[in-house]
């Protein structure tokens, strides 16, 4: 529309000009005075038009705080979001530069980091470990350079580092277990994800349904689902659920973690219908109970088979397994569910009817 503005006026202009030249020949050098300050005008409108279509638009930037620390013995880099929006981690990646080399942790990574979460938010911790991503060790601190980068706005966010080995408020909490209860050393959050589920009601049964759920204190918790619903919440689905809470727990506050197998009524019934099934057996780690084990960094594997062909406690924790021995931070634990029967030593006592990781994090400083 401006185009066709500035069109006009030249055009008017010299039109009106040639007019009044046509009418008053004996003022031709006024006339082409008035000519030549018409076009200066107009070309100085024109420049102006231009100029201005020309600038860059201002680009939204995002608002985020992040924190780095790097724990060298362990080839691990932490970065935490400290504040501001949550980031789609679609649009994310991270460049670790290591001794001159670039290497690149995916969006798809950063989200399976989170435990699945589409969203890198408060509080959300990102843990890289070098050795495992890309075979390297963490180097002198001059060699490594972390940038976060949102991809969308082509921008690195900004971005603090702690320090070189923490030992902040951030570092790992600890924690020990009493009679299968987990009882934090400092003030946490805490995040659980479902390893896997596998349990039949004999060989070539169906399978039964498997419910859980997270007590922290006095808040009880059903994240993927209805505890006394079977179907509705059943995790017995040959997939692994997380789950990372934001909410800040003091010390001392215990964390506990039930779990429920369901049977099928009769084949008459739809199995669809959380009516159609009724509670066969439930645990939970509120007492030294004999049917739950867990596991902690250093404790060996256990050889205990899958009943009917199903995978072995092996098979579900093969991803924190070393020579044999789990292989697990300190803030870590693995609980192990019996939810079939309750003779130990028959066949059918496999011990992996329900695996769920249990970490412990430090609660971000405010």
């Amino acid at each position: 529309m401006r185009l066709q503005c500035l069109r006009f006026v030249c055009v008017g202009g010299i039109y009106l000009v040639f007019k009044k030249l046509k009418r008053n020949s004996s003022g031709v050098s006024s006339v082409l005075g008035e000519i030549l300050i018409t076009g200066v005008f107009v070309l100085s409108l024109g420049s102006i038009f231009v100029f201005v279509n020309s600038m860059d638009k201002p680009v939204d930037s995002t608002h985020l705080g992040v924190e780095e620390w790097v724990d060298a013995p362990s080839d691990i880099i932490y970065l935490l979001h400290a504040g501001g929006e949550p980031i789609d981690t679609k649009d994310l990646k991270i460049n670790v530069n290591i001794d001159g080399k670039t290497y690149v942790y995916p969006s798809a990574n950063i989200s399976a980091n989170l435990g699945g979460k589409s969203f890198w938010e408060l509080s959300d911790v990102i843990e890289i470990n070098t050795s495992k991503e890309w075979g390297v060790s963490v180097p002198d601190e001059d060699d490594l350079v972390v940038k976060v980068v949102d991809t969308d706005s082509r921008e690195v966010l900004p971005k603090c580092r702690i320090s070189f080995t923490p030992k902040d408020p951030l570092a790992p909490v600890n924690f020990t277990i009493i009679n299968d209860t987990v009882v934090p050393n400092g003030t946490f959050i805490s995040s659980f994800t479902v390893l896997g589920a596998a349990i039949t009601n004999g060989e070539n049964g169906y399978d039964l349904m498997v419910t859980t759920q997270l007590k922290v204190g006095d808040d009880i918790f059903a994240p993927w689902g209805n505890y006394n619903l079977a179907v509705t919440g059943n995790v017995n689905d040959k997939t692994t659920h997380s789950w990372n809470p934001t909410s800040t727990y003091p010390a001392g506050t215990p964390v506990t973690i039930g779990g429920k197998s369901w049977n099928h009524l009769n084949t008459g019934l739809n199995y669809t219908l959380d009516s159609s099934w009724a509670q066969h057996m439930e645990v939970s780690s509120t007492g030294d109970s004999k049917y739950l084990i867990v596991l902690r960094n250093g404790d060996a594997v256990p050889t205990i088979k899958g009943f009917s062909n199903q995978d072995s406690i092996a098979k579900f924790v093969k991803g924190y397994v070393k020579d044999d021995k789990i292989l697990l931070e300190d803030n870590e634990a693995i609980f192990l569910f019996e939810l079939g029967v309750t003779d130990l030593t028959s066949d059918a006592a496999d011990f992996q009817d329900l695996v769920i990781l249990m970490e412990i994090n430090p609660a971000p400083a405010s």
